[in-house]
């Protein structure tokens, strides 16, 4: 961190190698650039940090090594600290807002990539990241537009990812490019906002400020030497709080959910019991009853009274119920509160709220608040046309999932939608990066297929390539049961041991990813818009082990399923049609 030309600026440097050009910094407050001709007034405080703690997600558990400087700057009067955190696989840093700010009007924080950037992975702009990923050069990003991030990219055979991390009280961060410059970009307020905090400042609450004083979201940037170390990277959890010293997310459970909405429409109350008995054959943890519960009427009884009887017979039947819920209904927290705790009395253990407003800093608090009310109350939370997750999952782990993803409600027949392949083998490097999410993966009915070839192989692969804990799986239960995938349906994990990213894998062409689960390994590889042969070589097993193989075939609806043995040594050569995919499961 240095000033140059007047203006507060840094670089990064990777091995020795600049991966990050002198960019530029500040925050504007008041009016006031704090980055522009911006004195240093001491001597940074240092700190170190070693901590680590249990996630869901690629692994069970996440280390935070860092080293952490607080250095004191005053720019026209005004006096704030740059916060800046060290990890071995990337950087952070944030703003402390000067005392009496009334006003955020914007950021200056930049990415300055380099010329050797080779390619980058984005997403365009949409108000609840709903739009298609890319992977292009540099230069095919639009200038003067808001694109939505995580972006990462390619320099010099390293991989970078920027975003943010632990956003409460600031408006949603996307990035607007200028030539090969990324800068920090607020699309829900452009023209800045009122600050606002929130009250109580609980320790281990998320609540917008750090050891006592408040502070900008992190502005984040990991730095990895593969793509295996990329996705593995937890170091936007790593910047977060922990949880509230005392409290306890034993309760959150990680799990397979069955839904109806994508498959049939609105849920029929006397279809109910077919698909919690579906969910129980298929051995899941969860049924969602989604949006149309609320126009149940029988026997002169409500939508509430009809609500009990099912998350009752799930019950019976050994699945527990999520809910959906427009957030109109749960907008301010009295409303929010009651209507949560009538949600627990009725026995459900989730709750999906779907359109919420575009995210603003007054809305950031409003998800801060739902997160921590679903704590208290021991509910999940799946938050759908949302913004995208910051890390917050580390403080509030019941944030088992979420939306803010163009997923499979954009691949289906009703609408007259198809997904183009590229977007799937994208996604991992743009909204992945920045937490899981509900894609709702795995649909096998042949129907709705026929618009976009993408094969069963491929469709089943998602659910092992896309991280969610909790894995909503999007097709009529019928095409399940009767898969000749059924015994894997009835035991994918949906949180790993490990995870691997396989080498074949390319940004915006093929992702191959093997997860192990206790003793057993998942292989998932789905391919893009060619046609191609990749090679998995097998060195990650242990031992020899029977596995089995699911392939594509001529039909995209149907797959060719092999047992054989498979050995460290070996190396696995697949065939993959555009649109095609791989899976394979070890230990029988």
């Amino acid at each position: 961190m240095f000033v140059e030309n007047d203006r507060l600026s840094y670089t990064v440097l990777y091995a020795n190698e600049k991966v990050i050009d002198v960019s530029p910094l500040g925050l504007t407050v008041d009016s006031v650039d704090l980055g522009y001709r911006t004195n240093i007034i001491g001597a940074g405080q240092l700190s170190s940090l070693n901590e680590r703690y249990t996630v869901f997600g690629n692994h069970p558990s996440a280390v935070s090594h860092a080293n952490e400087a607080s250095i004191p700057c005053e720019s026209a009067g005004r006096k704030f600290n740059l916060i800046i955190r060290v990890y071995d696989d990337g950087v952070a840093l944030r703003y402390t807002i000067p005392v009496g700010t009334r006003y955020v009007n914007g950021e200056s924080t930049s990415w300055n990539l380099p010329g050797s950037t080779s390619k980058i992975a984005w997403s365009g702009f949409s108000q609840s990241y709903e739009e298609y990923s890319h992977v292009t050069p540099l230069s095919e990003i639009p200038e003067g537009q808001p694109v939505m991030g995580p972006l990462t990219f390619e320099i010099a055979g390293k991989y970078l990812s920027i975003s943010e991390a632990d956003c409460v009280n600031f408006s949603d961060m996307s990035f607007m490019k200028r030539d090969h410059v990324l800068k920090a970009y607020f699309p829900f307020a452009k023209d800045g906002w009122k600050f606002e905090t929130l009250a109580g400042n609980v320790p281990g609450v998320a609540d917008g400020s750090y050891k006592g004083q408040k502070v900008t979201p992190w502005r984040t940037t990991i730095i990895a030497k593969n793509l295996n170390d990329l996705l593995n990277s937890d170091l936007l959890t790593n910047v977060c709080p922990a949880p509230k010293q005392g409290r306890d997310f034993s309760w959150v459970r990680p799990g397979r959910c069955l839904w109806q909405w994508w498959s049939i429409g609105a849920p029929q109350f006397e279809d109910q019991t077919n698909w919690y008995d579906a969910a129980a054959r298929l051995k899941w943890e969860y049924y969602l009853v989604d949006d149309g519960w609320r126009d149940w009427r029988k026997d002169g009884k409500d939508q509430w009274t009809l609500l009990k009887e099912v998350i009752d017979y799930g019950k019976k039947v050994g699945v527990q119920s999520i809910v959906w819920v427009d957030s109109k209904e749960c907008r301010n927290a009295i409303d929010r509160r009651k209507y949560l705790e009538r949600i627990k009395a009725l026995g459900a253990v989730g709750i999906k709220i779907d359109f919420i407003p575009d995210a603003t800093a007054d809305i950031m608090n409003w998800y801060a608040g739902t997160m921590e009310d679903c704590a208290e109350l021991k509910l999940l939370l799946n938050f759908h046309g949302s913004v995208k997750p910051t890390g917050l999952r580390r403080t509030y782990p019941n944030d088992i999932t979420r939306e803010a993803v163009r997923g499979n409600e954009y691949q289906i027949s009703r609408y007259n939608r198809a997904m183009p392949f590229q977007h799937y083998v994208s996604l991992p490097f743009t909204r992945l990066m920045a937490g899981p999410a509900d894609i709702t993966p795995v649909i096998l009915n042949p129907e709705e297929l026929i618009s976009k070839r993408y094969t069963w192989a491929n469709e089943f692969a998602q659910a092992i390539v896309f991280l969610s804990p909790v894995t909503h799986f999007c097709d009529q239960y019928k095409f399940y049961l009767e898969s000749p995938m059924f015994d894997l349906f009835q035991t994918i994990p949906t949180v790993w041991d490990e995870t691997k990213v396989l080498p074949c894998t390319s940004m915006g062409e093929v992702v191959g990813i093997a997860r192990r689960k206790g003793n057993t390994w998942w292989i998932g590889v789905i391919n893009g818009e060619t046609e191609r042969i990749v090679k998995i070589p097998l060195s990650f097993l242990s031992k020899k082990t029977e596995a089995i193989l699911i392939r594509d075939t001529q039909s995209n609806t149907a797959v060719d399923r092999e047992t054989r043995t498979l050995s460290p040594g070996d190396t696995l050569t697949i065939k993959l049609a555009p649109g095609g995919g791989f899976v394979a499961r070890t230990g029988l």
